[in-house]
């Protein structure tokens, strides 16, 4: 983008979108629909879901070596709030827990039904 000088601005990083592995797009879209995210958009291999301000795409393929070294780090406020939301749904295993992480976080994980790992994470001061 420029100016109306015609100088160059600087770039500005706005968000990312994780793009994440599944091999059965209904079992994932219900999974994803369980942790409160809603489908906006869906075809056959590739898919878009969005929570608040988090947008998820997930995309069909046939390998479960992909899914199961695939993941995303969610950043959200309200984490105990939120892991006792998804253990109510039984999605996070009774013997996990809100950890307190050394580099200022506290952080759980769920795994998707393709054991894609998705971290919550809130930073504390």
């Amino acid at each position: 983008m420029k100016t109306p000088e015609g100088e160059t601005l600087p770039s500005t990083f706005m968000s990312a979108v994780p793009v994440l592995p599944a091999t059965n797009m209904d079992q994932a879209l219900v999974f994803y629909e369980q942790l409160g995210f809603q489908v906006i958009h869906r075809q056959a291999d590739y898919a878009l879901v969005i929570r608040e301000a988090v947008e998820l795409h997930i995309w069909l393929c046939s390998e479960r070596s992909l899914t199961e070294n695939s993941g995303c780090r969610i950043f959200v406020t309200g984490i105990e709030a939120l892991y006792q939301e998804f253990q109510a749904k039984g999605l996070v295993d009774t013997r996990a827990a809100v950890t307190h992480k050394p580099w200022g976080t506290k952080e759980f994980v769920v795994f998707s039904p393709d054991c894609v790992l998705i971290t919550f994470v809130e930073r504390v001061a």
